[in-house]
């Protein structure tokens, strides 16, 4: 895929807002930038990528993505997001970090359930995570 570099100007709480998850997800700013407009416009390639690219993983960078959270500052500004859109107190700023949050939680869960199905097919013992194990004993 070809790529081309965009001279992009931002408010600075964007930048600062951007930076803070950039921070928290370990990442550059350009790619939450990248994977923002991704999912704006629909573009579900990078998912794919990220769903394809964990077979390469080992077993404990995958144990790694299964136990993945939310930074405790993410969490915190989603459930206060969550809290104040269910008053209707939302602006369309808010709602669309709203929306950002509700999305990195979707991604995380769907690279989290393949990383647990690639465990399986490793040998390893995945109903200990799903707290399963209790019941078929």
């Amino acid at each position: 895929m070809k790529r081309s570099t965009v001279e992009l100007e931002i408010a600075p709480e964007i930048e600062e807002y951007v930076r803070v998850i950039a921070e928290g997800e370990n990442c550059s700013i350009e790619s939450i930038l990248q994977e923002g407009l991704a999912l704006l416009f629909g573009n579900n390639s990078i998912v794919e990528y990220q769903l394809n690219r964990l077979c390469d993983c080992t077993d404990e960078q995958l144990w790694a993505l299964v136990y993945q959270r939310l930074t405790q500052s993410q969490d915190y500004r989603m459930r206060e997001l969550l809290y104040r859109g269910s008053e209707g107190t939302l602006t369309k700023q808010e709602n669309a970090e709203l929306q950002y949050f509700v999305d990195l939680v979707d991604r995380q869960m769907l690279l989290r359930s393949r990383a647990l199905v690639l465990l399986k097919e490793r040998g390893h013992d995945i109903d200990v995570y799903l707290n399963t194990k209790a019941e078929v004993e």
